[in-house]
């Protein structure tokens, strides 16, 4: 039973097999349709440029032509414009330049002053040498005592040279009117030294019969008695 089993359910296999075979239906090929791309448009090409208007035409400036006289016309010269006279628009007993109409209530005012004249400036005073100043001093500080310098007690030892160098000038009048101290003795002693020669007097020296200032140096001593 079991082969006849086996050998039945086979059979009908191959018959189911045979005849899917013969009962094949035929299938009709699938359409294709086939769609070619055309290529993409090129861009359209950018407008022209705007024309340049071009500038207009200079018109030839017609150049003028002078005439030219014929013999026997004279030239006749060209009046030239009369100024007119400006009216004189002041006021009776006013003043030259100010305002138009004046001012109401205040006086007319005067003319300043002219500036005063620069100072004379002074001829530099000569340098004369010692022998020539001394010749001009009138008073002598060695005979008389008002015009020569008291020294102080400590200064009046016996033996005891001091001196000092002073450059005096002298004005147009005879009168000291500058000293300095180039060399001194001592500090207590320059400033006596120095009031001391501002009360001598001298002539007054001429150049060129001129009044002039002088200056010179003195070489003062003293030598304690």
């Amino acid at each position: 039973m079991v082969t006849l089993s086996l050998v039945f359910h086979g059979a009908l296999v191959v018959v189911a097999f045979v005849h899917s075979f013969w009962h094949i239906e035929e299938l009709s090929p699938p359409n294709v349709t086939v769609t070619f791309l055309s290529a993409t448009p090129p861009p359209p090409p950018p407008p022209p440029p705007p024309k340049r208007k071009s500038a207009p035409k200079s018109k030839p400036t017609p150049q003028k032509t002078l005439a030219q006289p014929r013999p026997n016309e004279l030239m006749q010269p060209r009046d030239k414009p009369v100024d007119k006279p400006v009216e004189d628009t002041g006021e009776e007993g006013g003043m030259e330049g100010g305002v138009e109409g004046g001012v109401s209530g205040s006086p007319i005012a005067a003319a300043p002053p002219p500036p005063p004249p620069p100072p004379k400036k002074e001829d530099p005073p000569r340098v004369l040498p010692p022998s020539i100043a001394g010749q001009q001093l009138l008073t002598n500080p060695v005979t008389d005592p008002q015009y020569r310098v008291v020294m102080p007690p400590a200064f009046g030892q016996a033996g005891m040279r001091l001196w000092a160098m002073v450059k005096i000038c002298v004005s147009t009048q005879g009168n000291v009117s500058d000293v300095k101290v180039i060399k001194g003795m001592d500090p207590a002693v320059d400033g006596l030294l120095v009031d001391k020669i501002r009360t001598w007097k001298y002539k007054p020296v001429t150049i060129d019969g001129k009044f002039v200032t002088f200056c010179y140096n003195l070489r003062y001593e003293h030598v304690p008695r």
